[in-house]
């Protein structure tokens, strides 16, 4: 199924709305989505638009540099959680560095989010088992 919404632009590759669109929805890494033209990300895009808003598990990172942040960010994308910059009650898991913010993790705590370290958050990713609290 192909889409002509008018939006594609001339040089094949996704354009910059159409990569932070698929960085954020989609599984595919920063790579791959840089191959894919601009058809076939919108095509993505609108095969995987659900009815309502999809809920994704969320997920913060604070006390980390921004280059290491960037880094854990992307890997969470990849496994479709929605990565966020506070905390809500909505939040599932805060991931907390060297440097975390004490009145984060206080506000996580009060709304009962799961803190995880890097270490905690990298074991999620590879077993998909959260640590004991």
């Amino acid at each position: 199924m192909s889409w002509n919404f008018g939006h594609l632009n001339d040089s094949g590759m996704p354009s910059e709305k159409l990569t932070r669109i698929l960085k954020a929805r989609s599984p595919f890494s920063s790579e791959q989505i840089e191959a894919l033209t601009d058809a076939e990300g919108w095509d993505w895009v609108y095969a995987h638009a659900s009815p309502g808003k999809e809920k994704l598990p969320e997920i913060c990172f604070t006390g980390f540099s921004l280059m290491k942040k960037a880094e854990l960010a992307e890997r969470a994308r990849n496994v479709l959680f929605r990565v966020v910059v506070t905390i809500t009650k909505t939040l599932s898991f805060l991931c907390v560095g060297e440097n975390a913010g004490p009145v984060k993790v206080e506000k996580a705590k009060e709304h009962k989010v799961t803190i995880l370290t890097r270490v905690q958050f990298n074991n999620l990713l590879e077993t998909c088992e959260l640590p004991m609290q």
